[in-house]
């Protein structure tokens, strides 16, 4: 299966090559944006269980009202309240606000960029509200840590394509088995290509079929 899921992700690499250049993704918009570790993390966090769309609204709320440059003290003193209201477009944003306080006071911006890759994910996956999944985008779009970020589409699909037996497979498993046939520098594309095909054509619901590149490696379980 080693080739056949390195072909997968060539395939579909070739197929969304040009939305990839659409800023489709939080990490990647913020990356043209030249804005921080720290910045870029909060949209991470504000795109969970969010359109990419309004995670951004959200992000601009922030970046407007800090006057363009989002840092840890001025989290840090905001009142919760109105952390919730700038936030509000990313929606869950009790709970979102809440994690990026108790993220400022766990973690200083120089940390984000200057700790050991593991005390990072541990220290970051004791914050409640940061999963496995967002500190996975963190480590591979900002730190450029070869990693694998899991998502609802990508545990669907690699289901359907037979690639995982389960669709209840560990997180840790599934990441582990793709970074073991993926070579890392196609990871995080990867990772993109598989949401974007799981958006429009491999959808949880009526999936597209006759315009998958991959059907013909595909098993469809499940269908």
């Amino acid at each position: 299966m080693r080739k056949d899921l390195e072909l997968i992700a060539d395939k579909l690499i070739a197929k969304y090559s040009i939305m990839l250049e659409d800023d489709s993704f939080i990490p990647t918009r913020a990356r043209r944006a030249s804005l921080t570790p720290l910045e870029s993390l909060i949209g991470i966090i504000l795109s969970q269980n969010s359109t990419d769309k309004n995670a951004w609204k959200a992000l601009e709320n922030l970046l407007n009202y800090y006057g363009g440059r989002v840092t840890a003290e001025k989290i840090g003193s905001t009142d919760l309240r109105v952390l919730e209201s700038l936030i509000r477009p990313a929606g869950i944003y009790r709970s979102k606000a809440r994690t990026i306080k108790n993220l400022v006071s766990t973690l200083s911006e120089e940390e984000l960029v200057g700790l050991d890759v593991n005390e990072l994910r541990e220290r970051l996956s004791s914050i409640r509200g940061i999963g496995p999944k967002t500190v996975d985008v963190f480590l591979a779009s900002v730190r450029g840590v070869p990693t694998f970020p899991i998502d609802t589409h990508i545990r669907r699909i690699l289901y359907r394509l037979g690639v995982i037996s389960k669709r209840t497979e560990s997180y840790d498993k599934i990441r582990s088995l793709v970074m073991s046939q993926v070579p890392p520098d196609k990871l995080l594309t990867t990772h993109y290509v598989l949401i974007l095909h799981g958006r429009t054509v491999c959808k949880a619901r009526n999936p597209r079929c006759s315009e998958c590149p991959v059907e013909d490696l595909c098993e469809k379980r499940g269908l």
